[in-house]
């Protein structure tokens, strides 16, 4: 087994025991970022695509705690309210592996600081849904799947400017797109109350992730002074 698979391993394993208290919050990690562009003066103004750090902070922050509000029953889960469970599961955890790789190895200030907005919010979605199954006797999937493991390992060999580019583009748009698609049906075909509970708490974060990043990409693709 390569270095690198090993490595992996190791950070899906950390993923799957939920380890939140090893996570840097959003306002410190914005505060470093902060303090070594400007000389140790945090600039709570700067833009992360169209929205300041402090809006996204914020936002941030209201929709985690709404995730955390919703209270799990044990109400058994029809096949299709399943599916649609394992959808948003998967999801989340493509968008939590790539944004942990994304938080180490990022070039862009800007990016890292959506990387790490993107591991509170689905380590937030995460703990949900493993409350959620614990209570209604749902496996979760334990192994990432071939794509997400795919992107991972290509994800690890790049540097600068194209790993930033593959992750804004990958996670930051893609991977928001496909959650947006799920949370979507979830709220329309669901008929488990915690499910459709959840996508309503989840969705408006996926939907402004996805929003930043798209500007965040936008700025990557037309640089200012290009025409």
């Amino acid at each position: 087994m390569t270095t690198y698979n090993i490595k992996l391993r190791c950070i899906l394993a950390g993923a799957m025991l939920l380890a939140v208290t090893s996570l840097i919050p959003l306002t410190s990690f914005a505060q470093q970022s902060g303090n070594q562009a400007s000389g140790n003066k945090t600039d709570a103004s700067a833009m992360i695509g169209g929205m300041s750090r402090t809006e996204l902070e914020r936002i941030n922050k209201e929709g985690a705690a709404k995730v955390a509000a919703v209270t799990a029953d044990k109400k058994a889960l029809s096949q299709k309210d399943q599916t649609l469970f394992m959808e948003v599961a998967k999801g989340g955890m493509q968008q939590l592996m790539l944004s942990q790789l994304a938080v180490q190895k990022a070039s862009n200030d800007q990016i890292r600081q959506i990387a790490q907005a993107e591991v509170e919010e689905q380590n937030g979605l995460a703990a949900k849904l493993t409350e959620i199954a614990s209570a209604k006797g749902v496996n979760l999937p334990r192994e990432i799947d071939s794509q997400t493991q795919e992107m991972l390992s290509k994800l690890g060999k790049l540097t600068g400017s194209e790993l930033d580019r593959f992750y804004m583009q990958e996670s930051g748009v893609n991977g928001h797109e496909k959650l947006d698609k799920v949370m979507s049906m979830v709220e329309s075909e669901a008929s488990d109350s915690n499910l459709k509970s959840l996508a309503a708490a989840a969705h408006p974060l996926v939907r402004t992730h996805l929003k930043v990043s798209r500007e965040v990409l936008n700025s990557m693709s037309n640089p200012v002074g290009n025409k």
